[in-house]
Parts: structure tokens; C-alpha cells; sequence
């Protein structure tokens, strides 16, 4: 989702990719071999990533799961979306491939009884214990799931996210190992703010917003507008980060949203702010600065979203914006790597190798 703020047709990490190359195989002795979680030992408390203590390589081929700690929160139903903490670990190589609690990474979005389309990286991952994500558990449990990379992976294993699954170190016959956290239902969290009076009103369908009404709002403004609704209570938002959002969006006069994310369950991932921005300025300007958990009301004018372009039949050129946007997780950018030494850094005097620099302190 690039700056159009829309559903991609195709698996984002399609493009990445070449098509040639394939996921290789890890392999290994059956001699050593333990299915499941017979073949490790997994403790720590729900809320930090889980310690991990191998015994022997482990397989797995249908995902089993474990509820490993019973949580005391709301009990899961049928069509609920909840924010999911998640540890994967390769069961041949041991190595965590993907902690959601790390500062890089985002916690997935899983809608329970639905089949999940992956549009992103966490959602591909997830594939291997969202089903396992079911109702009648309680919001603060753990699961473990193991199940084979192929199992989990097998509808997409011929195309080009079969390459970032190898360059996670994720072969085609490994056991995977997940201990996924159920941390809430998704959705603000925080202290509920009045609105203002530019504001329109939020339709709700089963407690999730469906619409905006205009029917009492004012005209736009022709500024950049922001309406806290949900003040979050966790960390800021700073520019450069990749955040994890439930939105919808609405013109003024629309007969219902151009875009929402709500009644399918799926979460869009943006980086907002910084020259990486994958969405219109507005969302960067008006989402910069404010605390995970927030729930948010946007305008925002023609300069700061698509201008005197029109985007398709619902969105004409040089319409205003209005969006409901709960921000949902934020993770840092990933380090870049260091630059390659150049010819003129080579021929540069080192501190030890300069007749005038001083080693002394």
C-alpha cells in the first residue's frame, strides 16, 4: 500500500523478489530428531519474548498447539480481530527468524475464524499459528504451535516470498516454532477524548467503525485537522517508523468509505514520516508525535493527500480526506548497513599511521 492508501491485488512481497529463485531445503540427520515440542523447552512470562532451550532438531508437520499460560482477559469470539505477539523459531537451525517483540519488528492482526490473505512479511509469517488463534481463549494467553514450513507455507513456497523465507534461513522441510501471544483485542487503548466540532460523526457496526456521517459536520477548513478521539498510552510515534493501523477512509458526501480495514481485519503496515513515507503527507504530519493505542481523526486538504489527482471513481481531484486511524504498534527502521570503503578511505591515513596525529590521551 503506497500512497494510494488501498488494498494491494497481490502479495506486496511479490514484488520484491526475482521469480527464479527457490526456497532450498535444510536437511539433516533423522538421528538427532524430536517432533514438536518434545524437542525444546519454552519459558519467560506472556508480554516479553519467550527464553528458548533446544534439546534436539525438531519436525513437525500439522500445526499442534499448546496453550502453554491461560490468560484471565475477554474471551475470544468468532470475528474478533486481536493483536497477536509472536515468536517464530526454525526447529533444525534454532535460530529466531521473527520477534515480533524486538523494536524492528510489528505483531501481526489475526481475525479469528477467517482465512487470512497475507499482504505483508508479519502476515505471511503468521500463516504458520493463526488458525490456531481460536474462539474461546482468553485474551493474555500464550500458544505454542509447531507445524512444517511447507504446511504453513505450501500455497506460496513457488513464488518470490519463498526467497525471503530462505533468506530468514527457513528451509522447505524445516519444524517451525511459534509462541504467540494474545494481547488484545485491536483497537484503541487509552482515555477517550471529546471530538471537536469539525468532526463527523463515526458509524459503528458491532463496535467497529463502518462510516463517517457529514450530515452535522462543517465544511472542510482547507487545513490539516487532527482529533484525538483515543489518547494511547503507548510509546510515540516518531518519523521514520513503520506503524501498524486500522483505518478507514471517507470523502465528504461519499456514500460509504473509499477504504477500510476494519471489517476484514486486516491491518495496513506504513512507514510514516522521513523520505521512506509510504502514505500521503497528511497521515506523516498528523500521526508523527502521537502515542501507540491512539485512535484518530483526520482531514486532511488536497495538498497533503492526492492533489488534483483523482484516484479511480470514488475519490475525485482535490477532495479532502477525512480518515479513522487506530494506531496499533510501531516498530524502528531496521539499521542500514555500513558503507563499503572507498578507494579514498583506503588511501586515508589511519590515526596510527599519520606522523601528526597523536595516540596519546
Amino acid at each position: 500500500m503506497l500512497k494510494r492508501l488501498r488494498r494491494p491485488s497481490v502479495l506486496v512481497l511479490s514484488i520484491l523478489l526475482p521469480a527464479s529463485l527457490t526456497l532450498a531445503a535444510c536437511g539433516g540427520s533423522d538421528s538427532d530428531e524430536v517432533k514438536g515440542l518434545d524437542a525444546v523447552d519454552i519459558s519467560g512470562p506472556v508480554g516479553e519474548s519467550p527464553e528458548l532451550d533446544w534439546k534436539a532438531t525438531m519436525t513437525a508437520g500439522k500445526p499442534a498447539a499448546k496453550v502453554l499460560t491461560e490468560g484471565e482477559g475477554e474471551t475470544l469470539k468468532k470475528g474478533d480481530v486481536v493483536r497477536v505477539e509472536f515468536t517464530l523459531a526454525d526447529g533444525w537451525t534454532h535460530k529466531v527468524a521473527y520477534d515480533s517483540y524486538a523494536a524492528t519488528s510489528l505483531s501481526a492482526l489475526v481475525k479469528v475464524g477467517a482465512e487470512k490473505e497475507p499482504q505483508t512479511l508479519t502476515d505471511l509469517l503468521s500463516l504458520g499459528f493463526a488458525d490456531q488463534i481460536e474462539a474461546g481463549q482468553k485474551v493474555g494467553s500464550r500458544i505454542a504451535v509447531t507445524v512444517g514450513s511447507d504446511v504453513a507455507f505450501g500455497d506460496y513456497l513457488g513464488s518470490q516470498a519463498a526467497t525471503l523465507l530462505a533468506g530468514m534461513d527457513i528451509g522447505n522441510e524445516d519444524g517451525m516454532l511459534y509462541v504467540a501471544d494474545i494481547v488484545g483485542i485491536a483497537g484503541p487503548e487509552g482515555a477517550e477524548e471529546p471530538a471537536p466540532a469539525w468532526a463527523p460523526a463515526i458509524v459503528e457496526e458491532g463496535g467497529l467503525p463502518a462510516s463517517l456521517d457529514f450530515s452535522d459536520a462543517p465544511k472542510p477548513s482547507g487545513k490539516l485537522e487532527v482529533a484525538t478521539l483515543t489518547k494511547g498510552t503507548g510509546p510515540v510515534v516518531t518519523k521514520g517508523q513503520t506503524i501498524l493501523v486500522s483505518y478507514l477512509g471517507q470523502i465528504p458526501g461519499g456514500a460509504k468509505p473509499f477504504d477500510t480495514s476494519y471489517a476484514d481485519g486486516r491491518g495496513l503496515e506504513a512507514v510514516v514520516g522521513g523520505k521512506e513515507a509510504s502514505v500521503v503527507k497528511g497521515w506523516s504530519k498528523g500521526l508523527v508525535g502521537l502515542p501507540v493505542g491512539s485512535r484518530v481523526l483526520l482531514q486532511i486538504p488536497p495538498k497533503l493527500g492526492y492533489g488534483d489527482q483523482a484516484q479511480g471513481e470514488d475519490i475525485p481531484a482535490n477532495s479532502t480526506l477525512y480518515f479513522v486511524v487506530d494506531i496499533l504498534d510501531a516498530a524502528d527502521p531496521e539499521p542500514k548497513p555500513e558503507p563499503a570503503p572507498t578507494a579514498s578511505d583506503e588511501a586515508t591515513p589511519s590515526p596510527e599511521q599519520s606522523p601528526d596525529a597523536s595516540t596519546e590521551e
